[in-house]
């Protein structure tokens, strides 16, 4: 990327190992969940829980798309949940972008379940993981099953992410 297109954006970076989007707005740090799997996969949903007007999330939704545009010279995947308050703004920045945007990835909450179930119950099997999430530690999918009620995602409140690095430290501890 050239120095130019670099001062343009210079207020928007990667995190660590390029997961993660990094965005300063009026001196705050805002950080988007951001993966690299079979493209560049830009969650929107993390935006829902910040008090930022239309105005600002549509800033940021325009400079991170051409961001990631310039920077990886790539069309980003647009990843959001449809049962978020944010659902429709992303619908009409999806379509008024296209034209930037690989392509868009719509979840919603019942999925989401399934695939965190899913995906928690499979760590569990191994007997190698532990996860802790909302001050639960989960050993085995028994617990998984005791608490799910717990732990799963709900309309008005979206769930932490478990990454790997999480399960990694939790088989440490």
């Amino acid at each position: 990327m050239s120095t130019a297109k670099t001062k343009t954006f210079s207020h928007i970076k990667f995190g660590f190992r390029g997961e993660g989007i990094l965005y300063k707005l009026n001196g705050k740090e805002y950080e988007l969940w951001s993966t690299y799997v079979g493209g560049v996969r830009i969650h929107l949903d993390d935006l829902t829980k910040t008090n930022l007007n239309e105005s600002q999330k549509t800033k940021m939704f325009a400079e991170i798309v051409q961001f990631v545009n310039l920077k990886d010279n790539e069309k980003p995947i647009i990843c959001y949940n449809s049962d978020y308050q944010d659902a429709e703004l992303w619908k009409r920045l999806s379509t008024q972008f296209s034209s930037e945007i690989e392509s868009v990835e719509i979840s919603n909450i019942e999925q989401d379940n399934i695939n965190l179930y899913k995906n928690m119950s499979e760590d569990l099997k191994t007997g190698l993981a532990e996860i802790n999430i909302r001050g639960l530690k989960i050993k085995s999918v028994k617990d998984l099953d005791k608490h799910w009620n717990k732990i799963k995602f709900t309309k008005n409140d979206s769930n932490i992410k478990i990454s790997i690095w999480d399960k990694l430290k939790a088989k440490l501890s």
